[in-house]
């Protein structure tokens, strides 16, 4: 046999050796995310939460915000609003990061993470946020509460034992975006 022939028989059993990989992969990944696992309450609740939802939020000692939080059905959470770009003297902040939980019928847990920057694009501090928000009966709105918490960089806001600078704490109103 050439040595032609078994360059391309090699190929073609690595191919279909990564294919069958990625068809079983994906199977895996679906039967998972199909389950009920304690973070996102399983995949009925998590496709009830899943959207983008139109918050307006009051914190205290400032104008109203309105921001956009978008909650993946396996616990994601994304989030921007109008006072990220330094509106009204604030700090530019980032993008928010974060996940949710399930912690009740209709209630979820979140906490999130973001960076503040100053009017030079140079990081000043990180946030963590948490936050509870209760549904109503069809998933569409809803309301909750907030607590931002700063700390330096030099701090881990992922260690519970770490001290914030200062904290704000908020409520909020939200609706579902639909297509409709």
């Amino acid at each position: 046999m050439s040595e032609e022939a078994v360059g391309r028989r090699r190929v073609f059993s690595w191919a279909a050796c990564a294919s069958l990989v990625g068809f079983l992969w994906t199977r895996v990944a679906s039967a998972d995310s199909k389950g009920s696992g304690p973070d996102n309450g399983g995949a009925a609740f998590g496709e009830k939460v899943a959207g983008t939802y139109f918050l307006k939020v009051s914190h205290e000692g400032f104008p109203t915000a309105l921001a956009l939080v978008t909650l993946t059905r396996d616990g994601a959470f994304l989030s921007n609003d109008t006072s990220d770009q330094g509106a009204l003297g604030l700090t530019h902040d980032g993008a928010v990061h974060g996940t949710w939980k399930k912690i009740g019928s209709r209630r979820i847990k979140a906490r999130t993470l973001y960076f503040a920057f100053d009017d030079n694009g140079i990081p000043i501090w990180i946030a963590r946020t948490t936050g509870e928000f209760q549904f109503d009966h069809q998933f569409d709105s809803g309301a909750g509460t907030l607590t931002v918490e700063r700390f330096t960089l030099d701090q881990d806001p992922l260690d519970s034992h770490a001290i914030p600078n200062d904290q704000l704490k908020a409520t909020f109103t939200a609706r579902r975006v639909t297509a409709d």
